[in-house]
């Protein structure tokens, strides 16, 4: 069992470390969107997170390959 102070140790540590995400949409749409999470054995939270994180994958590697751009040109 999780002792009280341990909740508030986690509380604290949620609100310097982490923050929410959200977005939102015509009842319709979060439903359908649901409705899909479901589909696929997922829910919203699980399939939005992992957009993110391959849309900061995609991010990172485009600025890898920026910084590591050779211009022909000067070397040539």
């Amino acid at each position: 069992m999780i002792t009280e102070s341990h909740k508030n140790g986690n509380r604290k540590w949620d609100s310097e470390n982490m923050r929410s995400v959200s977005a939102r949409l015509r009842i319709e749409d979060a439903l359908e969107f649901k409705r899909y999470c479901e589909k696929k054995g997922s829910n919203p939270a699980a399939v939005l997170k992992e957009y993110i994180f391959k849309c900061l994958h995609e991010m990172y590697e485009e600025e890898a390959r920026e910084e590591n751009d050779i211009d022909l040109d000067e070397h040539f």
